[in-house]
């Protein structure tokens, strides 16, 4: 009932056992993307990244495919901007992360009489890792902290900080590999909160979060490509100094969120 982020599959052999997998995973707003078609592409790329590497694929070895969909092209001026902002936020993102697009697919004809396609580009990442180095999104123990993990941006063009969110990637790769990151899925629509739910539903934990000022602000708010991590209690002050870290919440055995003072149960969420 935890969704899973990335595809993770094992290479097929004829003989033996093997622990080497291919990973794939994808990223796209329509909502960033209708609001700056540069943002939105550049965001595409992140959060295909951030998928990989939350489920412990190293984000240096992966190659990218885009995936292209944009209204049918006329005569109009600005009917041509959004493809042009589109491809210029994308290859920012490639220039930025130091990885290239080795594929892809464009169509330039989603219209139908008066109504278009948002401006889309999808990335698909794909790298390889080892079966045994991957984690999944759904929470593992009782006692265990979430803890959101958001992407360094410069506030003023809202665009991540390339260097800073490379090393950001390698460190969640070291505390996957050192067990100070038991579980981790990348925010989406519905922000942090939606995030920690789902992370609840698939082995039916509880969570309490913390009742702070500055957290409502981040519960909701569209973090494209940003973490939620689940830390042991015993990592928590080390996860916190290597990152800009805010701490959410805890992980119980109850089978509720509980926020506030209210609590609601994980059946009733997972039904709804």
């Amino acid at each position: 009932l935890t969704e899973t982020q990335a595809m993770v599959a094992k290479l097929p052999v004829l003989k033996g056992k093997t622990d080497v997998v291919t990973m794939m995973s994808y990223g796209f707003d329509p909502y960033v993307s209708s609001w700056s078609p540069y943002h939105g592409a550049v965001y595409a790329v992140t959060e295909s990244l951030s998928r990989i590497v939350a489920v412990g694929g190293d984000y240096s070895k992966v190659r990218f495919t885009f995936q292209e969909y944009f209204r049918r092209m006329t005569e109009d001026p600005h009917r041509w901007s959004q493809p042009f902002a589109a491809l210029l936020g994308a290859y920012n993102a490639q220039l930025g992360f130091g990885l290239p697009s080795i594929g892809g697919k464009d169509s330039m004809s989603g219209s139908f009489e008066d109504l278009d396609v948002p401006p889309t580009l999808v990335s698909f990442a794909v790298t390889m890792t080892k079966a045994s180095k991957t984690i999944s999104g759904a929470f593992k123990n009782a006692g265990s902290y979430a803890v959101l993990l958001p992407i360094p941006e410069d506030k003023e063009t809202e665009l991540p900080n390339w260097e800073a969110l490379k090393a950001y990637y390698k460190n969640v790769l070291a505390k996957i590999a050192d067990g100070s990151v038991l579980s981790a899925h990348v925010v989406k629509e519905g922000g942090a909160a939606a995030a920690v739910a789902k992370m609840a539903f698939g082995n039916k934990f509880g969570f309490k979060f913390e009742k702070t000022a500055e957290n409502a602000e981040l519960l909701f708010a569209p973090k494209a490509g940003a973490l939620v991590v689940e830390v042991p209690a015993d990592a928590l002050e080390s996860v916190k100094n290597t990152f800009d870290a805010v701490v959410l919440g805890t992980v119980t055995d109850t089978a509720k969120i509980e926020l506030n003072g209210k609590a609601l149960d994980l059946d009733d969420l997972i039904e709804t």
